[in-house]
């Protein structure tokens, strides 16, 4: 009885998800013709046009990596980053209509927001890694546990930070404004367009304790083995994203009497 009460729940929580992100992607890609091919399009794009710049200006990724793929993995895991939070402290405010269903909650409309975001941006990641290698460059894969344990994690490691902030929002509206500031400085530290290894060792720790920079830095290490940064630490992100998904969790179920009222 209790496995069949799991089952149907799963089912139906699968349901919720899969309608959620249908929503996410026709509300996005609604007004366009090219549809969700549009925000490839987009990704890609920006993506070349920093490509284009170092080209020109004559500067070369690090360690013999293939400058697409040194972009491609730090716009790609920083957009996950910045975009889950964004829209997480949002997703509330956005879907009241649907909250009004008993299968749906607060918690669902940001996991779903999450998953659009994340598959799009891998998928675009995918798009330039795997036309890069076909290409020019092939792939040297240092560690396929690595890579997956980096795709699963920086989203959730976002997702629990943009919930705790989606709660604290709930007492401090301010936030709603002073995030998307914090995120544009963090932009410029998380390893997006630079190694660690360029700078210092005392400046190098102090950056590390960034759990973005780290992922970033250790899915580049997992795609192309010569490439080596000292520091990094995949528990340390491991364990970032438990405590920002489990405070993220409690807030949310805290502050969700108080968004009814």
């Amino acid at each position: 009885m209790t496995l069949s009460l799991l089952q149907h729940g799963a089912i139906v929580q699968g349901r919720v998800l899969s309608a959620l992100m249908l929503r996410e992607i026709h509300t996005i890609n609604g007004s366009s013709k090219l549809g969700y091919l549009w925000v490839l399009i987009q990704s890609v794009f920006s993506i070349a046009v920093f490509w284009g710049m170092r080209e020109y200006m004559g500067a070369h990724a690090p360690h013999g990596i293939s400058m697409p793929l040194f972009l491609a993995v730090g716009f790609g895991l920083w957009s996950i980053f910045s975009g889950t939070i964004s829209k997480t402290m949002t997703a509330v405010e956005g879907n009241r209509a649907l909250l009004s269903f008993p299968q749906v909650t607060e918690l669902d409309v940001m996991v779903g927001r999450m998953l659009v975001i994340a598959a799009t941006q891998y998928l675009t990641i995918l798009l330039i890694v795997g036309a890069d290698a076909l290409v020019a460059n092939p792939l040297e894969i240092a560690s396929v546990f690595t890579a997956l344990s980096i795709i699963i994690l920086l989203p959730l490691l976002s997702l629990g930070i943009g919930m705790i902030l989606a709660a604290l929002a709930v007492f401090l509206p301010v936030l709603e404004k002073l995030v998307p500031m914090v995120l544009r400085v963090g932009f410029f530290v998380s390893g997006v367009f630079f190694s660690v290894t360029a700078f210092k060792q005392d400046v190098a720790e102090i950056l590390l304790w960034n759990p973005v920079l780290n992922a970033i830095e250790l899915l580049r290490m997992s795609l192309y083995a010569a490439y080596t940064v000292d520091g990094v630490s995949l528990n340390y992100l491991m364990i970032a994203t438990i405590v920002s998904l489990s405070l993220g969790m409690l807030f949310e179920r805290y502050v969700r009497a108080r968004r009814k009222a």
